[in-house]
């Protein structure tokens, strides 16, 4: 998604996040932690989360976690992990190594972090553009968006309304939503924008702006719909995270 895109949803709509799952199920729901190293300690927290995801990884019912780094706004230089595609009651499941798990995890990892904070989100798919392919996709772009109360209904029609428009109109870029269920405030949704690198964020030929005002036929009636539906929210922070693969092995190759 570019970054003029983003510029005008923020602007007119108003928003992990992250990658969506592999697995997909009636629930799409995912958790989302955010670890603040302590200082000086990045290189001894990814290592230690790098050699615990290889020792988990073939334990059933283990979830697996997607680790990003911030590079900008307020959290830059911290670390969130996502894992998503779960169903509710997983998050219920014991197993017989999950002792040692937390013995392990106490052990080798908290020792270098300063605080962590848990979040649950729903995917929101059918509000989403996800790749078919996900080779080569680095950064991701997000955005937070609080509906005002009681504009739900209004806020959903008119999101509807843009994301057909887009995948109608050929759209080329990609997003996803994501409805943030627990740990902040109410009425916060995310949106994720992914990219190949920086350079993935330059304007397309076919622009968001083009395929819109085609649907409503000239720019006038364009900027109408979009002025009442973006009274439905507001805007709050937004970042850039990278990807990181190493953070994220789980050693199956």
């Amino acid at each position: 998604m570019t970054m003029k895109f983003r510029k005008l949803l923020i602007l007119m709509l108003g928003i992990a996040w992250l990658l969506p799952a592999a697995a997909q199920d009636s629930e799409n729901i995912g958790t989302l932690v955010k670890i603040t190293p302590k200082k000086g300690h990045d290189d001894e927290l990814i290592e230690a989360i790098t050699d615990y995801h290889k020792w988990i990884a073939d334990k059933e019912g283990a979830m697996r976690y997607n680790w990003y780094k911030v590079l900008t706004g307020p959290d830059t230089g911290l670390y969130y992990a996502w894992s998503g595609g779960h169903d509710w009651k997983d998050f219920d499941a014991e197993y017989d190594w999950q002792s040692n798990a937390n013995e392990m995890m106490q052990d080798k990892v908290m020792p270098h972090v300063a605080d962590i904070d848990r979040m649950m989100a729903r995917t929101m798919n059918d509000w989403s553009h996800w790749p078919e392919d996900w080779t080569g996709y680095t950064h991701y772009h997000l955005t937070d968006w609080y509906v005002n109360p009681g504009e739900g209904n209004a806020f959903r029609k008119g999101l509807k309304k843009i994301v057909s428009t887009l995948k109608e109109g050929g759209y080329t870029e990609h997003w996803g939503f994501h409805s943030m269920v627990s740990g902040t405030r109410g009425g916060h949704f995310v949106l994720v924008s992914p990219t190949k690198g920086w350079a993935g964020m330059s304007e397309p030929e076919t622009t968001f702006y083009d395929i819109m005002s085609k649907e409503f036929g000239d720019e006038e009636a364009y900027e109408t719909f979009m002025s009442n539906w973006s009274k439905t929210f507001k805007t709050g922070a937004t970042m850039t995270v990278e990807y990181m693969p190493g953070a994220s092995d789980y050693g199956d190759d």
